[in-house]
């Protein structure tokens, strides 16, 4: 089930990060839960022209998503798009897979993506409390999958602080990748 554009597996994505997700400078497993009802984590490409004013104009609008004292600086988890694709959650017969694919909706911005987790062609929601059941009747949440695709996230993500500035965005030369 493909909901739009395919994004390239060569293409890096980014999700900002909102402060809550970095405790003691580490960054939290939670930043990559979906939320209630939520189909997809949302992330945004930087090979999109638009990116830096999409991210300056989210990060400005949200004021939980910038960092420090400095209200143009935020933080975000930078990944390969073919390394998320290559994340995967058995159980016996059954796998979910992840896609990242552009979503058109005209709310969003040009540059924004959406990280999907499915299991037989459908989309697994936040929140969604019932199981799969595989062959010989084992079963998995759909919590559990998710739980377990946060944490590959977490393990594939490189933390950077960036700063905004008025035509271009910087990345911070010191970011480190960062492990829970």
């Amino acid at each position: 089930m493909s909901l739009g554009t395919v994004v390239g597996n060569d293409e890096q994505i980014v999700r900002i990060l909102h402060r809550d997700w970095i405790v003691d400078g580490m960054l939290q497993v939670s930043a990559f839960a979906l939320r209630d009802k939520e189909t997809y984590l949302s992330v945004n490409r930087p090979a999109i022209k638009t990116f830096s004013d999409d991210v300056r104009d989210f990060v400005m609008s949200h004021s939980a998503f910038k960092t420090g004292d400095d209200s143009n600086t935020y933080q975000r988890a930078n990944f390969n798009v073919g390394e998320v694709r290559s994340i995967s959650v058995s159980l016996k017969d059954k796998v979910a897979n992840l896609a990242v694919e552009v979503e058109p909706r005209d709310s969003h911005y040009k540059s924004h993506a959406g990280i999907f987790t499915r299991i037989e062609g459908k989309n697994i929601k936040g929140g969604q409390q019932d199981s799969i059941v595989a062959r010989e009747g084992e079963t998995i949440s759909y919590e559990a999958i998710q739980m377990k695709v946060q944490y590959a996230l977490l393990a594939l993500s490189k933390l950077e602080g960036c700063h905004l500035q008025a035509e271009e965005m910087s990345v911070d030369e010191n970011s480190s990748v960062v492990k829970e």
